[in-house]
Protein backbone atom coordinates (compact mmCIF):
# COMPACT_ATOMS: atom_id res chain seq x y z
CA UNK A 1 0.00 0.00 0.00
CA UNK A 2 1.27 3.35 -0.81
CA UNK A 3 0.81 6.30 1.83
CA UNK A 4 -0.94 9.52 1.57
CA UNK A 5 2.43 10.89 1.70
CA UNK A 6 4.00 9.17 -1.45
CA UNK A 7 0.98 9.68 -3.56
CA UNK A 8 1.61 13.68 -2.66
CA UNK A 9 5.36 13.09 -3.65
CA UNK A 10 4.03 10.65 -6.81
CA UNK A 11 1.31 13.89 -7.56
CA UNK A 12 4.13 16.65 -6.97
CA UNK A 13 6.58 15.25 -9.54
CA UNK A 14 3.88 14.46 -12.43
CA UNK A 15 2.50 18.12 -11.96
CA UNK A 16 6.39 18.96 -12.47
CA UNK A 17 6.98 17.52 -15.48
CA UNK A 18 4.31 19.30 -17.15
CA UNK A 19 6.02 20.36 -20.58
CA UNK A 20 5.76 23.90 -21.55
CA UNK A 21 5.73 26.68 -24.47
CA UNK A 22 8.54 27.94 -26.07
CA UNK A 23 8.71 31.17 -28.42
CA UNK A 24 10.78 30.95 -30.66
CA UNK A 25 11.96 34.13 -33.61
CA UNK A 26 12.26 32.87 -37.43
CA UNK A 27 14.74 35.43 -37.69
CA UNK A 28 16.64 35.07 -34.41
CA UNK A 29 16.99 31.23 -35.48
CA UNK A 30 19.42 32.38 -38.20
CA UNK A 31 21.86 33.71 -35.95
CA UNK A 32 23.14 30.22 -34.93
CA UNK A 33 22.01 28.27 -38.24
CA UNK A 34 21.83 28.57 -42.17
CA UNK A 35 18.64 27.29 -43.39
CA UNK A 36 16.61 27.64 -46.42
CA UNK A 37 13.28 26.49 -45.04
CA UNK A 38 10.18 28.96 -45.35
CA UNK A 39 7.83 29.39 -42.32
CA UNK A 40 5.50 26.80 -43.34
CA UNK A 41 8.14 24.30 -44.40
CA UNK A 42 10.22 25.09 -40.98
CA UNK A 43 7.14 24.18 -39.13
CA UNK A 44 6.40 20.65 -40.63
CA UNK A 45 9.93 19.69 -40.01
CA UNK A 46 10.01 20.84 -36.52
CA UNK A 47 7.13 18.90 -36.33
CA UNK A 48 8.24 15.79 -37.64
CA UNK A 49 11.58 16.13 -35.46
CA UNK A 50 9.38 15.89 -32.35
CA UNK A 51 8.56 19.61 -31.84
CA UNK A 52 4.73 20.23 -32.36
CA UNK A 53 4.16 23.55 -33.54
CA UNK A 54 0.64 24.96 -32.25
CA UNK A 55 0.68 28.01 -33.90
CA UNK A 56 3.09 30.25 -35.91
CA UNK A 57 2.29 33.85 -36.89
CA UNK A 58 3.88 37.11 -38.35
CA UNK A 59 4.81 39.59 -35.87
CA UNK A 60 3.94 42.31 -37.69
CA UNK A 61 0.98 43.13 -39.99
CA UNK A 62 0.73 45.59 -42.28
CA UNK A 63 -0.83 48.81 -41.86
CA UNK A 64 -2.47 51.09 -44.41
CA UNK A 65 -1.71 55.00 -44.13
CA UNK A 66 0.75 55.00 -41.25
CA UNK A 67 3.74 56.85 -42.63
CA UNK A 68 6.69 58.10 -40.90
CA UNK A 69 6.43 61.70 -39.43
CA UNK A 70 8.37 64.34 -37.89
CA UNK A 71 7.06 66.39 -34.70
CA UNK A 72 7.82 70.11 -35.77
CA UNK A 73 6.06 71.74 -33.08
CA UNK A 74 4.69 70.87 -29.12
CA UNK A 75 2.63 72.94 -27.24
CA UNK A 76 0.32 72.88 -24.19
CA UNK A 77 -2.99 71.97 -25.39
CA UNK A 78 -4.87 75.30 -24.08
CA UNK A 79 -7.70 72.92 -22.03
CA UNK A 80 -6.10 69.70 -20.99
CA UNK A 81 -2.80 70.21 -19.09
CA UNK A 82 -1.67 66.24 -19.71
CA UNK A 83 -2.62 66.85 -23.79
CA UNK A 84 -0.10 68.57 -25.93
CA UNK A 85 -0.67 70.46 -29.46
CA UNK A 86 1.40 69.14 -31.56
CA UNK A 87 2.33 69.43 -35.53
CA UNK A 88 3.10 67.00 -37.07
CA UNK A 89 5.36 67.40 -40.79
CA UNK A 90 4.56 63.78 -43.73
CA UNK A 91 7.38 65.46 -45.61
CA UNK A 92 4.58 67.53 -48.00
CA UNK A 93 2.23 68.82 -45.29
CA UNK A 94 1.71 69.49 -41.31
CA UNK A 95 -1.27 68.40 -39.58
CA UNK A 96 -2.20 69.55 -36.35
CA UNK A 97 -2.25 66.23 -33.73
CA UNK A 98 -3.51 65.76 -30.12
CA UNK A 99 -1.28 63.78 -27.94
CA UNK A 100 -1.31 62.85 -25.02
CA UNK A 101 2.06 60.99 -24.54
CA UNK A 102 4.50 62.54 -21.76
CA UNK A 103 7.52 61.63 -23.88
CA UNK A 104 6.34 63.78 -27.16
CA UNK A 105 9.58 66.51 -28.26
CA UNK A 106 10.11 68.46 -31.18
CA UNK A 107 12.34 66.91 -34.18
CA UNK A 108 11.11 63.35 -32.94
CA UNK A 109 10.43 60.65 -35.94
CA UNK A 110 7.70 58.66 -35.50
CA UNK A 111 5.26 56.35 -36.61
CA UNK A 112 1.72 58.63 -37.77
CA UNK A 113 -1.27 57.37 -38.74
CA UNK A 114 -3.09 59.64 -41.11
CA UNK A 115 -7.11 59.81 -41.22
CA UNK A 116 -8.61 56.42 -42.86
CA UNK A 117 -5.25 54.32 -41.28
CA UNK A 118 -7.01 51.06 -39.48
CA UNK A 119 -4.59 49.76 -37.04
CA UNK A 120 -4.36 46.30 -34.49
CA UNK A 121 -8.09 45.83 -33.13
CA UNK A 122 -9.44 47.36 -36.17
CA UNK A 123 -9.21 51.02 -34.39
CA UNK A 124 -10.02 53.04 -37.28
CA UNK A 125 -8.42 56.73 -37.29
CA UNK A 126 -11.13 59.56 -37.88
CA UNK A 127 -10.50 63.24 -37.69
CA UNK A 128 -11.31 63.86 -33.71
CA UNK A 129 -12.35 66.76 -31.64
CA UNK A 130 -10.38 66.75 -28.47
CA UNK A 131 -11.78 69.38 -25.72
CA UNK A 132 -12.34 72.05 -28.54
CA UNK A 133 -9.36 71.54 -30.97
CA UNK A 134 -9.64 69.36 -34.14
CA UNK A 135 -6.96 66.29 -34.28
CA UNK A 136 -5.88 65.26 -38.08
CA UNK A 137 -4.14 61.54 -37.28
CA UNK A 138 -2.18 59.99 -34.24
CA UNK A 139 1.48 59.65 -33.30
CA UNK A 140 1.35 56.43 -32.31
CA UNK A 141 3.29 53.92 -29.87
CA UNK A 142 4.62 50.33 -30.54
CA UNK A 143 1.73 49.45 -28.40
CA UNK A 144 -0.95 51.02 -30.40
CA UNK A 145 0.77 49.39 -33.73
CA UNK A 146 0.79 46.35 -31.75
CA UNK A 147 4.27 45.36 -31.20
CA UNK A 148 4.36 45.17 -27.62
CA UNK A 149 1.63 44.77 -24.83
CA UNK A 150 1.92 48.34 -23.15
CA UNK A 151 4.09 51.00 -24.13
CA UNK A 152 4.72 54.37 -21.95
CA UNK A 153 4.56 56.52 -24.43
CA UNK A 154 4.86 56.91 -28.54
CA UNK A 155 7.28 55.76 -30.06
CA UNK A 156 10.44 57.86 -30.96
CA UNK A 157 12.45 55.89 -33.90
CA UNK A 158 16.01 55.76 -33.74
CA UNK A 159 16.89 56.20 -37.43
CA UNK A 160 17.02 58.62 -40.07
CA UNK A 161 14.27 58.25 -42.22
CA UNK A 162 12.78 60.54 -44.91
CA UNK A 163 9.44 62.31 -43.84
CA UNK A 164 6.57 60.60 -45.47
CA UNK A 165 7.88 57.14 -46.24
CA UNK A 166 5.46 54.48 -46.14
CA UNK A 167 5.84 52.97 -42.32
CA UNK A 168 5.62 49.55 -43.67
CA UNK A 169 9.08 49.79 -45.50
CA UNK A 170 10.72 50.66 -42.45
CA UNK A 171 9.47 47.39 -40.71
CA UNK A 172 10.47 44.96 -43.67
CA UNK A 173 13.81 44.76 -41.53
CA UNK A 174 11.48 43.86 -38.67
CA UNK A 175 9.54 41.08 -40.36
CA UNK A 176 9.60 37.64 -38.49
CA UNK A 177 7.58 34.39 -37.54
CA UNK A 178 7.32 33.66 -34.26
CA UNK A 179 6.69 29.62 -33.54
CA UNK A 180 4.99 28.29 -30.20
CA UNK A 181 6.37 25.16 -29.63
CA UNK A 182 5.37 22.27 -27.67
CA UNK A 183 8.54 21.34 -25.51
CA UNK A 184 8.26 18.29 -23.88
CA UNK A 185 9.37 17.88 -20.05
CA UNK A 186 12.52 15.60 -21.17
CA UNK A 187 13.85 18.05 -23.75
CA UNK A 188 14.69 20.96 -21.27
CA UNK A 189 17.78 21.92 -23.72
CA UNK A 190 14.93 22.98 -26.34
CA UNK A 191 13.92 25.90 -23.68
CA UNK A 192 16.51 28.04 -25.92
CA UNK A 193 17.22 29.33 -29.44
CA UNK A 194 20.35 27.70 -29.58
CA UNK A 195 18.34 24.20 -28.45
CA UNK A 196 15.86 24.85 -31.23
CA UNK A 197 18.73 25.82 -33.72
CA UNK A 198 20.70 22.56 -32.76
CA UNK A 199 17.93 20.10 -33.64
CA UNK A 200 17.70 22.22 -37.10
CA UNK A 201 21.44 21.87 -37.95
CA UNK A 202 20.37 18.06 -37.04
CA UNK A 203 17.66 17.86 -39.82
CA UNK A 204 19.04 20.18 -42.63
CA UNK A 205 22.65 18.70 -42.16
CA UNK A 206 23.97 22.01 -41.19
CA UNK A 207 26.23 23.42 -39.09
CA UNK A 208 25.26 25.26 -35.55
CA UNK A 209 26.96 28.32 -34.91
CA UNK A 210 27.40 29.36 -31.39
CA UNK A 211 27.78 33.42 -30.24
CA UNK A 212 31.02 34.44 -30.06
CA UNK A 213 32.10 35.16 -26.69
CA UNK A 214 35.16 37.68 -26.02
CA UNK A 215 35.83 40.56 -23.71
CA UNK A 216 39.24 42.14 -21.03
CA UNK A 217 38.88 41.93 -17.74
CA UNK A 218 39.93 44.78 -16.00
CA UNK A 219 42.92 43.88 -13.79
CA UNK A 220 42.91 46.81 -11.30
CA UNK A 221 39.70 45.05 -9.86
CA UNK A 222 39.76 41.77 -8.25
CA UNK A 223 35.97 39.50 -7.91
CA UNK A 224 36.74 37.57 -4.72
CA UNK A 225 37.83 40.72 -3.30
CA UNK A 226 34.47 42.30 -4.10
CA UNK A 227 32.11 39.49 -3.34
CA UNK A 228 32.34 36.04 -0.94
CA UNK A 229 29.94 33.44 -1.74
CA UNK A 230 28.97 30.87 1.39
CA UNK A 231 25.80 28.15 -0.01
CA UNK A 232 24.41 27.02 3.21
CA UNK A 233 21.78 25.13 0.81
CA UNK A 234 23.65 22.83 -1.06
CA UNK A 235 21.53 20.34 -1.87
CA UNK A 236 18.57 23.06 -3.29
CA UNK A 237 21.56 25.12 -5.02
CA UNK A 238 24.76 22.97 -6.18
CA UNK A 239 26.67 25.78 -8.10
CA UNK A 240 26.21 29.54 -7.19
CA UNK A 241 28.72 31.77 -9.38
CA UNK A 242 28.85 35.43 -10.32
CA UNK A 243 30.84 38.15 -11.86
CA UNK A 244 30.96 42.06 -11.24
CA UNK A 245 30.90 44.11 -14.03
CA UNK A 246 31.68 48.30 -12.69
CA UNK A 247 30.52 51.65 -14.19
CA UNK A 248 27.81 50.15 -16.23
CA UNK A 249 25.60 52.97 -17.58
CA UNK A 250 21.99 52.48 -17.49
CA UNK A 251 20.54 53.16 -21.31
CA UNK A 252 17.43 51.33 -23.57
CA UNK A 253 19.15 48.33 -25.17
CA UNK A 254 19.76 48.82 -28.94
CA UNK A 255 16.77 48.47 -31.21
CA UNK A 256 18.30 44.69 -32.50
CA UNK A 257 18.18 43.27 -28.77
CA UNK A 258 14.25 45.03 -28.18
CA UNK A 259 13.34 43.71 -31.47
CA UNK A 260 14.55 40.36 -30.75
CA UNK A 261 13.22 40.42 -26.88
CA UNK A 262 9.54 41.76 -27.98
CA UNK A 263 9.13 39.07 -30.88
CA UNK A 264 9.15 36.58 -27.86
CA UNK A 265 7.00 38.36 -25.78
CA UNK A 266 9.30 39.95 -23.53
CA UNK A 267 9.34 43.56 -23.00
CA UNK A 268 11.98 45.53 -22.82
CA UNK A 269 13.08 48.08 -19.64
CA UNK A 270 16.73 48.51 -20.02
CA UNK A 271 20.30 47.71 -21.32
CA UNK A 272 21.34 45.53 -18.20
CA UNK A 273 17.81 43.74 -17.61
CA UNK A 274 17.37 43.09 -21.39
CA UNK A 275 21.23 40.92 -21.69
CA UNK A 276 19.89 38.81 -18.99
CA UNK A 277 16.96 38.06 -20.64
CA UNK A 278 18.75 38.18 -24.15
CA UNK A 279 20.94 35.05 -23.00
CA UNK A 280 18.26 32.99 -20.65
CA UNK A 281 16.56 32.80 -24.14
CA UNK A 282 19.58 32.65 -26.06
CA UNK A 283 21.04 29.68 -23.83
CA UNK A 284 18.31 28.72 -21.75
CA UNK A 285 20.28 28.93 -18.49
CA UNK A 286 18.07 31.51 -16.65
CA UNK A 287 20.85 34.80 -14.95
CA UNK A 288 20.11 37.68 -12.35
CA UNK A 289 21.46 41.07 -12.26
CA UNK A 290 21.77 42.63 -8.66
CA UNK A 291 22.88 46.25 -7.85
CA UNK A 292 25.92 45.63 -6.21
CA UNK A 293 25.78 48.80 -4.11
CA UNK A 294 22.60 47.19 -2.72
CA UNK A 295 24.20 43.47 -1.58
CA UNK A 296 24.99 44.61 2.30
CA UNK A 297 28.90 43.24 3.30
CA UNK A 298 30.13 41.57 0.03
CA UNK A 299 28.69 38.53 0.81
CA UNK A 300 25.94 36.34 -0.91
CA UNK A 301 24.79 33.36 1.29
CA UNK A 302 22.62 30.75 -0.15
CA UNK A 303 19.89 29.16 2.74
CA UNK A 304 16.78 27.64 2.70
CA UNK A 305 13.80 29.77 3.82
CA UNK A 306 12.48 29.98 7.55
CA UNK A 307 8.76 29.03 8.45
CA UNK A 308 6.60 32.40 7.42
CA UNK A 309 9.47 33.83 6.34
CA UNK A 310 7.97 36.65 3.83
CA UNK A 311 9.73 38.51 0.87
CA UNK A 312 8.41 41.05 -1.47
CA UNK A 313 9.21 40.08 -4.85
CA UNK A 314 10.18 42.16 -7.89
CA UNK A 315 6.18 42.23 -9.10
CA UNK A 316 5.70 44.45 -6.09
CA UNK A 317 3.92 41.31 -3.98
CA UNK A 318 4.49 40.46 -0.43
CA UNK A 319 4.85 36.32 -0.23
CA UNK A 320 4.75 34.05 2.52
CA UNK A 321 7.26 31.30 1.26
CA UNK A 322 6.58 27.68 1.42
CA UNK A 323 9.83 25.77 3.69
CA UNK A 324 12.82 25.10 2.68
CA UNK A 325 12.49 27.38 -1.04
CA UNK A 326 16.12 28.38 -1.70
CA UNK A 327 16.80 32.12 -0.73
CA UNK A 328 19.52 34.36 -1.79
CA UNK A 329 20.78 36.71 0.67
CA UNK A 330 23.32 39.30 1.27
CA UNK A 331 24.68 39.69 5.25
CA UNK A 332 22.01 41.20 6.68
CA UNK A 333 18.57 40.54 4.12
CA UNK A 334 16.80 38.28 1.64
CA UNK A 335 17.40 39.58 -1.90
CA UNK A 336 15.81 37.12 -4.44
CA UNK A 337 14.02 33.77 -4.27
CA UNK A 338 16.33 31.67 -5.84
CA UNK A 339 16.21 30.19 -9.48
CA UNK A 340 11.97 31.98 -9.37
CA UNK A 341 12.11 35.74 -9.00
CA UNK A 342 14.92 38.80 -7.92
CA UNK A 343 13.48 40.96 -5.01
CA UNK A 344 12.83 45.12 -5.09
CA UNK A 345 15.32 45.86 -2.58
CA UNK A 346 18.19 44.70 -4.86
CA UNK A 347 16.85 45.39 -8.54
CA UNK A 348 18.68 47.23 -11.12
CA UNK A 349 17.43 50.47 -12.01
CA UNK A 350 18.46 54.19 -13.46
CA UNK A 351 20.71 54.73 -10.94
CA UNK A 352 22.87 51.47 -10.74
CA UNK A 353 26.20 51.88 -11.48
CA UNK A 354 27.39 48.05 -10.38
CA UNK A 355 25.98 44.80 -11.20
CA UNK A 356 26.22 41.90 -9.80
CA UNK A 357 25.70 38.90 -12.17
CA UNK A 358 24.10 35.79 -10.79
CA UNK A 359 24.72 32.54 -13.07
CA UNK A 360 23.35 29.16 -10.81
CA UNK A 361 22.17 25.84 -10.73
CA UNK A 362 19.11 25.30 -8.84
CA UNK A 363 17.69 21.49 -7.96
CA UNK A 364 14.74 21.45 -10.19
CA UNK A 365 12.67 19.44 -7.34
CA UNK A 366 13.21 22.30 -5.09
CA UNK A 367 12.09 24.74 -8.04
CA UNK A 368 9.14 23.06 -9.09
CA UNK A 369 7.51 22.61 -5.00
CA UNK A 370 8.48 25.97 -4.42
CA UNK A 371 7.09 27.57 -8.20
CA UNK A 372 3.76 25.67 -7.46
CA UNK A 373 3.84 26.71 -3.68
CA UNK A 374 4.14 30.21 -4.28
CA UNK A 375 2.11 29.94 -6.95
CA UNK A 376 4.36 32.19 -8.96
CA UNK A 377 5.64 30.22 -11.95
CA UNK A 378 8.26 32.45 -14.40
CA UNK A 379 10.64 31.97 -17.43
CA UNK A 380 13.39 31.03 -14.55
CA UNK A 381 11.51 28.77 -12.65
CA UNK A 382 10.25 27.00 -15.83
CA UNK A 383 14.09 26.01 -17.33
CA UNK A 384 15.32 25.30 -13.62
CA UNK A 385 12.67 23.04 -12.63
CA UNK A 386 12.67 21.05 -15.88
CA UNK A 387 16.67 21.04 -15.48
CA UNK A 388 18.88 23.27 -16.74
CA UNK A 389 22.58 22.53 -17.28
CA UNK A 390 24.90 22.87 -14.41
CA UNK A 391 27.76 23.21 -16.43
CA UNK A 392 26.64 25.57 -18.48
CA UNK A 393 26.55 28.16 -15.61
CA UNK A 394 29.85 30.13 -16.48
CA UNK A 395 29.09 29.99 -20.20
CA UNK A 396 25.92 32.19 -19.77
CA UNK A 397 27.42 34.12 -17.48
CA UNK A 398 30.29 35.24 -19.48
CA UNK A 399 27.90 35.31 -22.63
CA UNK A 400 26.45 37.77 -20.48
CA UNK A 401 29.59 40.09 -18.81
CA UNK A 402 30.63 40.38 -22.46
CA UNK A 403 27.29 42.24 -23.46
CA UNK A 404 27.26 44.81 -20.55
CA UNK A 405 30.61 45.42 -21.59
CA UNK A 406 29.96 46.19 -25.05
CA UNK A 407 26.02 47.49 -24.26
CA UNK A 408 26.61 49.30 -20.70
CA UNK A 409 30.21 50.04 -20.97
CA UNK A 410 30.67 48.17 -17.95
CA UNK A 411 34.64 47.05 -16.59
CA UNK A 412 34.69 43.17 -16.15
CA UNK A 413 36.18 42.39 -12.69
CA UNK A 414 38.66 40.05 -13.33
CA UNK A 415 37.77 36.05 -12.41
CA UNK A 416 34.92 34.69 -11.39
CA UNK A 417 33.89 33.85 -7.63
CA UNK A 418 32.06 30.20 -8.02
CA UNK A 419 31.39 27.86 -5.58
CA UNK A 420 30.65 24.10 -7.05
CA UNK A 421 31.14 22.07 -3.90
CA UNK A 422 30.62 18.50 -5.54
CA UNK A 423 30.64 18.67 -9.39
CA UNK A 424 27.93 17.32 -11.44
CA UNK A 425 29.51 14.90 -14.36
CA UNK A 426 27.32 14.95 -17.62
CA UNK A 427 25.70 11.69 -18.04
CA UNK A 428 27.41 9.15 -20.95
CA UNK A 429 25.06 6.97 -22.78
CA UNK A 430 27.03 4.83 -24.53
CA UNK A 431 25.81 3.26 -28.01
CA UNK A 432 27.27 1.73 -31.10
CA UNK A 433 26.95 3.78 -33.94
CA UNK A 434 27.16 1.37 -36.48
CA UNK A 435 23.60 0.45 -35.25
Amino acid sequence: MISVHSWKTIYDLLISFNGCVMKVSYNWLKSYVKFDESPDQLAVKLTEAGFEVEEYYPVIKEFNKVVVGVVESVDKHPSADKLSLCKVSDGKESFQVICGAPNVSVGQTVPFAKIGAVLPGNFKIKKAKIRGIESFGMICSKEELGLEKTSEGIWAVDAKLEAGTDFNEFLKSKKDFVFDLAITPNRPDCLSMIGIAREIAAFTNNKLKHPEISFNEDTSLDVNKLIKINIDDKIGCPRYACRVIKDVKIVPSPEWMQTKLESVGIRPINNIVDITNYVLIEYGHPLHAFDLSQVNGSEINVRKSHKGERFTTLDDKERELPENTVMICDKNKTVAIGGIMGGQNSEVTDATVDVLLEGAYFDPRHIAKSSRGLGLSTEASQRFERGADPNGVIRAIDRAAGLMAKLASGHIAKGISDEYPEKIEPTKVPFRPAR
